[in-house]
């Protein structure tokens, strides 16, 4: 199975039809659920998206929505990625997230885009019985797995939402667009 297969399985897969939260913070709200994940498979399926394999030397998985530089628009760019792992599958998820605004041509801030492609990865980790004692404290993804497990008990999650786009405001890998806006263009 290629990578791009790989990809539209993991989107399809149980653990991932289960994402489901409602996102509202600072004026912007988001409906995340299996749906959303269905509709990039589907958009990979049917060649919408791109998959491009070993662009990284590290476990990393990046989507560009836009042609910037050597980088073609609606790709997902994949690593040196230990692909059979549920780390590589809550990375796709996350970045599908990226990937579903796009099609859909969606406007919002890159702060909110972020933190719920962090919330939906926390979710995913969650379903798929990810160990907490296995996540580095503070890192994103962890606090979006925080913010994941209040939502699924039908809290509001806005203290951790809050501690998440705080740790993304201030975090030195985002510092280049994480005050700019994000324009999905389709």
């Amino acid at each position: 199975m290629g990578a791009k297969e790989q990809m539209i399985s993991i989107l399809r897969d149980r653990d991932t039809a289960r994402i489901s939260f409602n996102y509202s913070s600072g004026g912007r709200t988001a409906a995340i659920t299996g749906n959303v994940f269905t509709r990039v498979a589907n958009e990979l399926q049917n060649g919408n998206l791109n998959v491009v394999e070993g662009r990284f030397a590290t476990n990393k998985v990046v989507y560009s929505s836009w042609r910037e530089g050597s980088n073609a628009a609606n790709t997902f760019y994949l690593g040196a990625n230990p692909r059979w792992s549920r780390d590589f599958n809550a990375l796709v998820v996350h970045e599908s997230i990226h990937a579903y605004f796009d099609v859909t041509r969606t406007e919002m801030p890159w702060l909110h885009n972020e933190t719920i492609a962090y919330i939906a990865q926390g979710f995913y980790l969650r379903n798929s019985g990810y160990a907490h004692s296995r996540m580095e404290e503070d890192e994103p993804y962890e606090v979006g797995w925080q913010a994941a497990m209040e939502l699924a008990r039908g809290h509001s999650g806005s203290d951790w939402i809050q501690s998440l786009q705080d740790l993304l405001s201030t975090d030195s890998r985002y510092a280049s667009y994480i005050t700019q806006s994000y324009q999905g263009d389709g």
